[in-house]
């Protein structure tokens, strides 16, 4: 029996210097993971051409701006892919170091919502492993005098999925938007969702986003030990 061959890493092939960089980034990756890889021609509606690309595309990598952007913040091919795409999605961000893979780490940004943080967390740790990287998670809270709700639980869970997973873990008491300038030092930020979180990231991230989606489907978050327990206990 022979192995499945992974599904292609698909980039946008404009000639802006973002678009240059994402198919470098992209390039790289599918070696890696020793996945195909198809650079998709510049097209008049970029976002019409790749929606379809997406269901079949285990990643879809992108510069956060392209020919067609404007001088200051997002292209306009990038929320509508983040929000909408069938596949993961890779934003091409962030200063030389990052773009060059220096810090050899990836860091797991949580939003505090399970089930994004568990899929985000299943992403990081196979990037982790597959690029022989260190892995941190990172929760940004800022201080308030009255809250309702516990800020150090999404850290406290994600240890708990991690369990036997070498990683470090961060709770900053400060808004998202500062926690990734302040922790500039990784190669890639993880993160699942289109709440704030995901929007600050994408505006101010210092490295290459990557926003999970639910797709490919045959890619399971990681469980925590109270899941599995759990699940036992029913049957």
């Amino acid at each position: 029996m022979t192995d499945r061959i992974p599904a292609p890493v698909v980039v946008t092939g404009d000639h802006s210097p973002w678009g240059e960089a994402a198919l470098r980034w992209a390039a790289e990756y599918a070696v890696a993971t020793r996945s195909p890889l198809e650079v998709r021609p510049p097209a008049a509606d970029p976002v019409r051409d790749l929606m379809p690309v997406g269901c079949r595309a285990g990643l879809l990598v992108v510069g956060y701006r392209g020919v067609n952007g404007t001088a200051f913040g997002l292209g306009r091919l990038v929320l509508p892919l983040v929000e909408h795409a069938a596949c993961d999605v890779v934003v091409v961000r962030g200063a030389a170091e990052a773009l060059r893979r220096a810090h050899r780490r990836v860091t797991v940004l949580l939003s505090g919502d399970v089930a994004d943080d568990d899929l985000a967390l299943a992403r990081a740790v196979a990037y982790a492993e597959q690029h022989h990287v260190a892995l941190r998670v990172l929760h940004a809270t800022p201080s308030l005098p009255v809250r309702a709700d516990d800020p150090v639980w999404p850290v406290t869970h994600a240890d708990d999925v991690l369990r036997g997973t070498r990683h470090t873990s961060v709770l900053a008491r400060m808004h998202p938007h500062e926690a990734i300038t302040r922790y500039a030092d990784t190669d890639l930020l993880v993160l699942a969702g289109h709440g704030p979180v995901t929007r600050a990231a994408l505006h101010h991230a210092p490295c290459p986003v990557l926003v999970a989606h639910r797709h490919p489907v045959d890619v399971a978050p990681p469980r925590s030990a109270e899941h599995d327990r759990a699940a036992h206990a029913v049957h």
